[in-house]
């Protein structure tokens, strides 16, 4: 995830927008003019611009994407699996 919140940053589309990203990329997303995340929220979501610090924070990104997507997850509170499929042309 972080070479994306890189490449957002340097085409100007996180300007003005909440993100957050592994903590060593603050100065990058902040000269931006990012609104920079603190990382222990894990994920942030601005509109539809979703991301996340770390890997620890898959699952609140995929509850963000999935929602953004018009999905739902439901179920247990045990173990879920979650499987992406698309295909790209």
């Amino acid at each position: 995830m972080l070479f994306g919140q890189l490449i957002m940053a340097a085409a100007g589309v996180a300007k003005d927008r909440k993100c957050t990203v592994f903590s060593p990329v603050k100065p990058v997303l902040v000269a931006s003019s990012t609104h920079w995340v603190e990382p222990d929220t894990m994920a942030a979501k601005d509109g539809n611009l979703i991301t996340a610090a770390t890997y620890e924070g898959h699952p609140e990104f995929i509850q963000h994407f999935m929602k953004a997507l018009g999905g739902n997850i439901s179920g247990s509170n045990k173990k879920k699996i979650l499987s992406l499929w698309g295909t790209f042309k």
